[in-house]
């Protein structure tokens, strides 16, 4: 069998370029899991806002935003295919270890270039109401860690304020910040809610994921075409009432 690899050719992903990328500001690239001290020096720290979720293991994943690490997602990218034996001489095929690692840097992984704390604002609570909010139907993106897969669904924020409320789009993009990674359901709804509670300070902080198709389920082994997965991540007033809970999801399913 001849293979034809060209790496001897333009294609060769071991060749460095110039190259002008447009990717999202580096704004520290660190995953943090679980409770951090809040920023805001008008709030007093509250003790029992500690850790609802901390990974096993320290996530490290970083996006550094200069040519080494999108040469290097470009070279995975394309041994990746010439393992294949893809013909380079397709033009098909020609610029795609370029578009994918581009669209890994700008798209689909662009979250860990993202911090929430650069992305939310803040309102002070001046009606003291403490009444509960309910943001729903937020689409959102992510990738599998288990197999890089794609899976896509729905997400639903509720909080009860204390002393700070949040401009309601920002739910949503930290919803994004965080699906925009390589992850887990499960992590995704625990880290939303935790990084709610470390900022906003509120009361209680539910989040809901629903109508969630993971292709990697979806699309091998069993080949489960029409399930989809929900989760509930639910701190504060939310963990300590099932009545809470339950209003919060009555709102979150009712049709318009």
């Amino acid at each position: 069998m001849t293979m034809a690899n060209g790496r001897n050719g333009a294609h060769d992903p071991e060749r460095i370029e110039n190259l002008s990328l447009s990717l999202p500001p580096v704004t520290g690239g660190r995953v943090v899991s679980g409770f951090e001290l809040a920023r805001l020096e008008d709030l007093d720290v509250i003790e029992d806002y500690g850790p609802s979720y901390v990974d096993a293991f320290e996530q490290t994943e970083v996006i550094t935003g200069d040519v080494e690490q999108f040469n290097r997602i470009r070279k995975a990218i394309f041994e990746l295919l010439d393992a294949f034996n893809v013909n380079w001489d397709d033009p098909n095929y020609t610029e795609t270890p370029d578009r994918v690692a581009k669209a890994y840097l700008q798209f689909w992984a662009n979250g860990y270039a993202r911090s929430a704390e650069d992305e939310v604002t803040l309102f002070p609570n001046s009606s003291g109401s403490n009444d509960l909010v309910v943001v729903k139907d937020m689409q959102f993106y992510s990738l599998c860690s288990h197999h890089l897969a794609p899976f896509k669904g729905y997400g639903a924020v509720a909080y009860i304020a204390d002393q700070h409320l949040l401009g309601l789009s920002k739910l949503g993009r930290i919803l994004d910040i965080y699906a925009r990674r390589f992850q887990l359901q499960e992590r995704i709804g625990a880290q939303v809610s935790d990084k709610l509670m470390e900022l906003l300070r509120p009361r209680g902080v539910m989040t809901v994921l629903y109508d969630v198709e993971h292709l990697c389920m979806s699309s091998r082994g069993v080949k489960l075409h029409e399930a989809t997965t929900s989760t509930v991540a639910a701190r504060g007033v939310f963990r300590e009432s099932a009545e809470l809970r339950a209003e919060a999801l009555r709102l979150i399913q009712a049709k318009p």
